[in-house]
């Protein structure tokens, strides 16, 4: 490992924890940060952050890579995380394959999962232990005396991240906090669901989808989870026109309910029968594409700022490189390769992103100053 005092990445972190800290940030996001960050700075493969509860018992509250299904193991009553805070010590288990026999059962499952070495280091408040930060490695080997040292100072700032609030009793923030990211967790577990029904699309896809929703509406995963769990299964249905966003699968039978449903959100958001009627013929458009030849997709519609947004994508072959790009107006008769000059007609900055692996349009529309902010 790099010495931290020379690593690019240990400075952009501190750098980066250091702005956090002194912003308005919500404890759920900080944590996550700084779980994110282990993996790089400590070469980790998954990092958890766990807090005791009310009753004593460690609550994961942040981990990377985010919402993994084995996050749970760090939860563990017997496993490495919960002897660091039961004893508060820092402790290391380099070897799974001949694990400690203090963690049996954690160690078998963590070896199942990929990993071959632990390592985990308490949180600590006035003398009192109230969590741990455990981080786990693909590859065997003990961590050095540095990267031990490194570990302790994240968890340090996690934990100051956690009590900043003034005049409140820490364990009265603990609580509160605790139960605001349980709460989020449950809502991302529930978006899931509903964005793999609502898309046919599994659940691991169906998180990718939800990050990449908190990402462009710039929020926490939780609170894109809360909303959509909140507005998606009425948005469904076409007697619907709230201002919550919008998903849906993209098939050649959906195109007429998804026309009605854009048209009807375009319409509640403020915009004039003109331009709602023109950039629904430009999703149409985009949505027929992905239907016929990138053999189905998925339509996004949400407002941001003052602007709605609409994305379709499909996980077909792409477009080819030799395509015609259209750049006049068809003649009378002559239907061909129309569909994206339409859409560039209607949309001038659309974004589009072709390749093997699938066809990405993003279309802007931007909302009338009078019809109010929107989320």
């Amino acid at each position: 490992m790099v010495s931290a005092a020379h690593d690019p990445a240990m400075t952009d972190l501190l750098v980066e924890l250091s702005d956090t800290l002194v912003a308005d940030t919500d404890a759920e996001r900080l944590l996550h940060r700084i779980s994110e960050r282990c993996l790089r700075v400590l070469d980790v493969e998954e990092a958890g952050i766990l807090v005791a509860d009310d009753r004593g018992e460690l609550r994961l509250l942040a981990a990377a890579p985010e919402y993994a299904a084995r996050m749970a193991m760090f939860e563990d009553s017997s496993g490495p995380a919960s002897w660091c805070f039961v004893t508060g010590m820092a402790l290391v288990d380099p070897d799974l394959d001949s694990a400690d026999p203090r963690w049996p059962a954690f160690a078998r499952q963590a070896r199942q999962a990929g990993f071959r070495s632990v390592s985990a280091v308490p949180m600590k408040v006035r003398g009192e232990f109230i969590g741990v930060l455990s981080v786990l490695r693909h590859r065997a080997g003990d961590f050095t005396e540095e990267e031990l040292r490194l570990t302790q100072a994240l968890a340090n700032v996690a934990t100051v991240g956690l009590l900043l609030q003034r005049d409140v009793e820490y364990r009265s923030v603990l609580a509160a906090q605790a139960q605001r990211v349980l709460t989020g967790r449950v809502a991302v577990e529930r978006a899931r669901g509903i964005l793999a029904e609502l898309l046919d699309i599994d659940i691991d896809a169906a998180l990718s989808e939800l990050r990449r929703h908190a990402e462009r509406t710039g929020r926490s995963l939780s609170a894109a989870a809360l909303e959509l769990v909140d507005y998606l299964p009425l948005a469904a249905r076409a007697a619907d026109s709230g201002p919550g966003p919008l998903a849906h699968r993209v098939t050649v039978a959906a195109l007429p309910l998804l026309r009605k449903l854009v048209r009807r959100r375009l319409m509640a958001a403020g915009l004039s029968v003109s331009a709602a009627d023109h950039f629904t013929l430009a999703v149409h458009e985009a949505a027929v594409n992905a239907a016929e030849h990138g053999g189905g997709g998925r339509l996004w519609l949400w407002r941001h700022d003052a602007d709605l947004w609409c994305e379709i994508s499909d996980d077909g072959a792409g477009i080819p490189a030799d395509f015609p790009r259209r750049t006049e107006a068809p003649r009378p008769g002559d239907p061909e390769h129309v569909g994206l000059w339409l859409i560039r007609r209607i949309c001038p900055d659309m974004q589009l992103t072709t390749g093997p692996g699938g066809t990405r349009l993003l279309l802007r529309c931007q909302v009338p100053a009078e019809s109010g902010a929107g989320g």
